[in-house]
């Protein structure tokens, strides 16, 4: 018999059976936090935390010879590379050792000196000159020098005005920096300057005992022990070797401060555990009205609030810890870590204020560790960025982030469009001198291209290219797909073909790869074989390599293929995938029925409508819906229905039904927009209304997608739309959005023409809504990517 299964099995299941054990980011950071109690807890307590209390009541800055006590127990290698004699260890590990000694250390500014000069080790060991190295790493290492950073002096780094200048072979430094942690004990600072000559970032190491170098002590509200100071440079003549970026200092300084900002947050972690739990632990011998405190309900609230406020803020720590193991990391911006030292201060801020309210009166007195966390955590938030700093930086993180995934997916929608333009191109060059109403917009293309008319022996060549292109999507189309990918038109076209002949390609094979689920499953990284799915692997690879070749798919090294992130949106399924894929499909027949000389036909499609309706359903309801006034109220009115007259087999109606489910959707014919039946079946001819056609019975919404319809069936559709409305009512119109480039608008009128269609003029449609006696006319929506806009009118 098999074992009944315990919820917690069920829901706790791992991925062992699939990517076999794997340790947790927890137990890595608990492995490391025992490694740090086990060598450094002895130390901080028994070296570091005697007399804390009365250097910070002195306002005497720790003594420097603690940090070569550091240096003998290794502390400062902990994550320093093994080529400098370091242990090698990573970011996170370094940050875990950061959290611990600054839990264990009354000094909550201990743990953030010993992290500046560690970095400060790193910063000298980038420059990747060997007399800073060999002068400087030695001793930090050991702890026997303690350095320290400055670059900020509350302006743009283009417009400091501290400054350097080369005077012949030696430069010269002239400014302040204030707010530096540890000036006024370090032994060397890296300063960033202003070059006057390129108003170049340099950065440059100072010792303390250069000429024209003084450090100047900061009284300051808290840390007291930090040793916080100014650096004033007054001529300061340094030699080359001193230069420590000889160009885009700024960079560098980016990148030191994502360091540096999640080993702040690091501090303040391990400050705010300690003081949590001596918080608790205070109160554990104290009563009140006869019961224990910690038994108030409202002081377990409390404690469990200061809990969830640790919580956070260590989810937040470890995670932008973790990150700085990601290859993919930005080098000089580090969201993650802006993140966790926001949230890391403004916890460590409210429980401060919820210990006052724990501890009372005690929280006030100076003799107690309470007031003094206050006044240190105040201090440390405002290193590395101040709290608004940090907001408006990851604002303006997110809206460029987002401004450019969007700038992306419509990069990669226009390539496809632009590969469309290019298919069309070469149906064009075969149906040139064809006489017939096809033949103006076919010329429009191949002007727009900067084509000549070719000759009979290359349209011949052509005719048979494209003939093999259909046969494949053919066979695709039917389920029998062949071995490999068909030649493509390489070496066949010379001169002005060439090009289109390849991007046409291009655009079948993202046709057949849609259409077939290959580039769906190009989401994630895979090989060809991975990527084909039921497809044969020859088909599957020759399909690949023409879409890599388009920029629609990227290789990497290892044989593998990935699609462009812009085309994401389109891949992922919904109402976006929808239309991307009616579009494909659209442009490979239309080119079929162009290449055939059928003419003009009306079995594709109008804009708008099929494949395409459900992505503009989806913009009506979630875009539009509030900014069309009015028309949430008479959707809601009781019989409220709506009509769709988009001719496309009910598909529009359908979707628009699923954007709107309380809502009936009348399919209609546009002929029957001027008779729409009465709630009881009712139907008759008054003045284009039904006999007996109450004001309630009219639609309050019709769609309308008949912007390719030419002249007169415009003009009556839209007549009869407006006459349909009930009052407050609204009538929205898809229609082409045509492209800015001359071609890719020559192409939109073509595919129109050949489905029997037009683009109507500039103000047409609006001027049309207008004459029909409808107010509010306007362009709602548009989107490019699409080819579509959504042009509104209401009745009044």
């Amino acid at each position: 018999m098999t074992a009944r299964a315990r919820a917690a099995d069920v829901m706790n299941r791992g991925g062992e059976e699939r990517l076999g054990p794997q340790r947790t980011l927890d137990a890595q950071v608990e492995e490391v936090r025992s490694e740090a109690r086990r060598r450094f807890a002895g130390f901080v307590l028994d070296v570091a935390n005697p007399g804390s209390h009365f250097r910070n009541h002195a306002r005497r800055p720790l003594d420097t010879r603690v940090f070569e006590q550091a240096g003998d127990l290794g502390l400062m290698r902990f994550s320093l590379p093994a080529e400098a004699g370091g242990d090698g260890r990573d970011k996170l590990a370094w940050g875990v050792v950061v959290e611990e000694i600054a839990r264990l250390s009354r000094d909550p500014g201990f743990a953030v000196l010993l992290d500046i000069t560690v970095e400060i080790t790193e910063l000298i060991l980038s420059s990747g000159t060997p007399e800073l190295i060999e002068r400087y790493v030695p001793d930090l290492v050991a702890g026997r020098r303690f350095g320290v950073q400055g670059a900020y002096e509350n302006r743009d780094p283009y417009d400091y005005t501290s400054t350097a200048r080369l005077e012949g072979g030696t430069w010269v430094l002239n400014g302040a920096k204030r707010f530096l942690a540890g000036a006024a004990f370090a032994d060397l600072f890296i300063l960033f300057l202003r070059d006057e000559a390129s108003n170049d970032m340099l950065a440059f190491v100072v010792e303390k005992d250069d000429p024209g170098v003084t450090p100047v002590p900061l009284d300051t509200m808290g840390l007291h022990t930090m040793g916080l100071g100014q650096v004033l440079l007054h001529d300061v003549r340094l030699p080359p070797w001193r230069l420590v970026w000889r160009a885009d200092a700024l960079s560098e300084l980016n990148t030191y401060a994502r360091i540096r900002r999640t080993m702040s947050a690091c501090g303040v972690l391990g400050a705010l555990d300690a003081v949590v739990e001596n918080c608790v632990e205070s109160l554990a011998a104290r009563r009140r009205g006869g019961r224990p405190v910690l038994d108030h309900t409202n002081v377990e609230r409390t404690v469990g609030e200061m809990h969830m406020l640790l919580q956070s803020a260590r989810a937040s720590v470890y995670r932008a810890l973790d990150g700085t193991r990601s290859a993919d990391r930005d080098p000089h911006f580090d969201e993650l870590a802006t993140v966790a030292k926001h949230r890391t201060a403004e916890s460590a801020l409210r429980v401060g204020q919820l210990v006052m309210g724990l501890q009372g009166g005690e929280a006030y007195m100076a003799t107690f560790p309470w007031e003094r966390f206050m006044r240190d955590v105040l201090g440390l938030v405002s290193g590395q960025g101040s709290q608004e700093t940090l907001l408006i930086q990851l604002g303006q993180r997110s809206i460029v982030g987002l401004e450019g995934k969007r700038v992306r997916q419509e990069a990669a929608e226009r390539t496809v469009a632009r590969l469309a333009d290019s298919w069309w191109v070469l149906h064009a060059v075969l149906a040139y001198d064809r006489p017939g109403e096809l033949a103006g917009p076919v010329s429009e293309v191949l002007s727009a291209a900067g084509l000549d008319p070719v000759g009979p022996g290359l349209r011949a060549e052509a005719d048979a290219w494209l003939d093999r292109a259909h046969t494949l999507w053919a066979a695709v189309c039917s389920g029998a797909a062949p071995d490999a990918l068909p030649p493509g038109p390489a070496g066949l076209f010379d001169g002005q073909l060439a090009q289109p002949a390849a991007q046409a390609w291009a655009l079948l094979a993202c046709a057949v790869a849609e259409r077939t689920g290959l580039l769906a499953r190009l989401l994630g990284p895979g090989t060809a074989k991975e990527a084909a799915g039921t497809l044969p692997v020859n088909l599957a690879e020759g399909l690949l390599e023409v879409l890599a070749d388009a920029g629609l798919v990227r290789r990497d090294g290892g044989g593998r293929y990935v699609a462009v992130e812009g085309l994401e949106r389109v891949l992922v399924g919904g109402p976006r995938a929808s239309a991307f894929a009616a579009r494909l499909r659209s442009a490979v027949a239309g080119g079929a029925r162009l290449r055939s000389g059928a003419g003009a036909g009306t079995d594709e499609p109008a804009p708008g409508c099929g494949g395409e309706a459900p992505a503009l359903a989806e913009a009506l309801v979630d875009s539009l819906l509030g900014q069309l006034e009015g028309l949430p109220a008479v959707l809601d009115l009781p019989g409220a229905r709506a009509g769709c007259a988009a001719g496309d087999g009910g598909i529009s109606a359908d979707a628009l039904s699923g954007q709107m489910p309380g809502v009936p959707v009348l399919t209609l014919e546009t002929g029957q927009l001027s008779a729409v039946p009465a709630a009881d079946g009712r139907a008759g001819a008054r003045g284009g209304v039904p006999a007996g056609f109450e004001e309630r019975e009219r639609l309050a919404l019709v769609w309308l997608p008949v912007g390719g319809l030419p002249g007169e069936g415009l003009r009556g559709a839209v007549a009869a739309g407006a006459a349909a409305l009930m009052p407050g009512g609204w009538i929205v119109l898809p229609c082409p959005l045509l492209p800015k480039r001359a071609l890719g608008a020559a192409a939109v009128r073509l595919r129109l023409a050949v489905t029997g269609g037009t683009a109507p003029a500039d103000g047409e449609v609006e001027g049309l809504l207008r004459a029909a006696g409808l107010g509010h006319v306007r362009t709602a929506w548009e989107d490019h990517a699409l080819g579509i806009r959504l042009i509104a009118a209401r009745r009044p």
